[in-house]
């Protein structure tokens, strides 16, 4: 997949052809879309619009660590859906993860969830979101 790739992490330790190269990623200077690593994270970005902001996946901040400490759980759509009752968890596969969101519901309730991801943009990104979901 084509796509602009930007480090803006000043480091030169090659981190950013290391995740090209495990995601088939090519650099693309003339694509709107940007992935960019940065010190924080690793985000998709629309070049011609800066004041958008990126698009990464963090589950250890904001609305999704709220949700996961005070929220729906057990009562969540998608948690009915797939049957959680009781002490039964059911082990889950999200063969559409997108961001994770919904996989994201499914762990934080105790259930073992297998994110598959056909985007090779969207699954960079939710490798890189997981360590930070696991520290929190």
């Amino acid at each position: 997949m084509q796509i602009c790739l930007m480090d803006e992490t000043g480091a030169t330790d090659g981190a950013l052809s290391v995740l090209a190269a495990r995601w088939g990623l090519e650099h693309d200077e003339d694509n709107p879309m940007a992935l960019v690593l940065t010190p924080q994270h690793l985000e998709l970005r629309k070049r011609d619009a800066p004041p958008l902001g990126g698009i990464f996946v963090d589950f250890g901040a904001g609305a999704r660590a709220h949700r996961r400490k005070f929220g729906g759980g057990r009562g969540e759509a998608v948690a009915k859906a797939v049957g959680i009752k009781g002490d039964y968890l059911p082990d889950v596969v999200d063969a559409t993860a997108g961001l994770g969101r919904d996989a994201f519901v499914l762990a934080s309730v105790g259930c073992r969830v297998r994110m598959l991801e056909r985007n090779p943009v969207v699954a960079a990104q939710l490798a890189d979101g997981r360590p930070r979901g696991d520290a929190a």
